[in-house]
């Protein structure tokens, strides 16, 4: 298989950005020599390019002459192309050419100065909490966004979601539109699965940043777990070799010692590991299709381990928070079925299960700097509790009233990225 394509960014057809390389350029030959006139400069006052090429030729505006391609063709997104040199100006052309080698290359045009603080957003706080205690793997991962467009709109949308989410400006929109050409871009990658181990690598970075990323917005509850299955796929199916991988500590070994070290016996609350228990039982009668008695068998065993180990309800956690990407198409589909309100009950009961596994077994030390993911799901809850018929009320008391609770406590979590 081709490696993927490293291409830069397409050029925006704004005409308002600022192009500090739209000055005169010097030519050593007579063309270049001002001549005094009564007449007024035009108005553009410039000099005419003698070398500019078709298309400023054609506006009638000042070439720079860059080559391949000239800067307001750059801004503009338009195909750069010159005119052949003829021999009457050869010597011309050779002094040209071997100036413009030396001139600054064009500036990129495809990044905004925002996209400077989305990403420096991301090494500051906004990297994944996978793998585990883990930041310099995303460090390198950042490293190696330059190369990857589907890797750079990925960071970059995940920085601006965090900003948005923890910032006093809303940058939702251009965390959308990153989401959305990185989706795009990782999609075609799958259908051409990378088969070295740096591709690999930079695919699935893009794909935990795009999980991670959904854990910030509203209204995109399913849209994470449908995106976990996605990372699933490709750490199950693609990196082939964890040895080569920058991803080398996350597989499920080093996972578990991850957890084995962070691990540590908090005072246990009781009250929310009763009622959460209480609650999952309810919900039980619900479950008529295997894959949902599975996943709530699965959250009663989490939360019975608890009592009695905080590493053995984590291990059975992580089963059930990889749980749905082991379902079929067909049973997935099902599982996270806007009308299967069942499925999204459960759903719901694994996000607040990651916050009373948290506040059991993690340190004080270990909460995280900045809180917006618990207030996400917190919010996910309450719109789900709205949105649900009146008949499962009963179902979405004790999440609710968890929530509260939550919203003023440490928002301590270890699994979810």
């Amino acid at each position: 298989m081709p490696p993927p394509q490293h291409s830069r960014s397409p050029n925006p057809s704004d005409d308002s950005s600022v192009d500090l390389h739209e000055s005169p350029s010097e030519q050593g030959s007579s063309d270049a020599v001002v001549r005094k006139s009564n007449k007024p400069l035009s108005r553009r006052g410039h000099f005419k390019s003698r070398l500019g090429c078709f298309n400023c030729k054609r506006r009638r505006v000042k070439c720079n002459e860059l080559r391949p391609s000239c800067s307001p063709c750059c801004r503009l997104g338009l195909n750069c192309s010159y005119p052949t040199p003829t021999s009457s100006s050869s010597a011309s052309s050779s002094s040209t050419s071997s100036s413009s080698s030396l001139a600054p290359r064009a500036a990129l045009s495809g990044i905004a100065l925002e996209d400077l603080r989305f990403y420096h957003q991301f090494l500051l706080a906004a990297f994944p909490t996978l793998p585990l205690k883990a930041k310099d793997v995303w460090m390198d991962a950042a490293a190696m966004s330059h190369q990857y467009d589907y890797l750079a709109h990925a960071v970059l949308g995940l920085g601006a979601s965090h900003l948005s989410q923890h910032g006093n400006v809303d940058y939702t929109s251009q965390a959308l539109q990153h989401r959305v050409t990185a989706m795009k871009l990782v999609n075609e990658q799958l259908d051409h699965p990378p088969t070295k181990p740096a591709d690999q690598d930079a695919l699935f970075a893009a794909v935990i940043c795009l999980v991670t990323q959904s854990s910030l917005m509203p209204d995109s509850m399913i849209d994470y777990i449908t995106t976990t299955r996605g990372g699933n796929l490709v750490a199950s199916r693609i990196i082939t070799d964890y040895e080569k991988s920058i991803f080398k500590y996350f597989t499920p070994m080093e996972h578990d010692r991850s957890l084995e070290k962070l691990i540590s016996e908090q005072p246990r609350n009781f009250e929310a590991i009763e009622g959460f228990h209480a609650s999952a039982l309810r919900i039980m009668p619900l479950c008529q299709k295997p894959t949902e008695v599975s996943y709530c068998e699965c959250m009663l065993r989490c939360i019975n381990n608890l009592r009695t180990s905080c590493l053995e309800a984590w291990r059975e956690f992580v089963i059930l928070f990889i749980m749905p990407t082991t379902f079929n198409n067909q049973d997935f589909m099902e599982f996270v079925d806007y009308e299967n309100h069942t499925g999204h009950l459960l759903i719901i009961h694994m996000f607040l299960l990651d916050y009373v596994l948290g506040n059991a077994c993690l340190s004080k030390s270990d909460e995280p700097e900045y809180p917006g993911r618990k207030f996400v799901i917190i919010n996910w809850t309450r719109d789900l509790a709205r949105r649900l018929p009146s008949s499962y009320k009963e179902y979405t008391e004790w999440p609710l009233e968890y929530c509260k609770v939550l919203a003023e406590r440490d928002a301590r979590y270890l699994l979810s990225p």
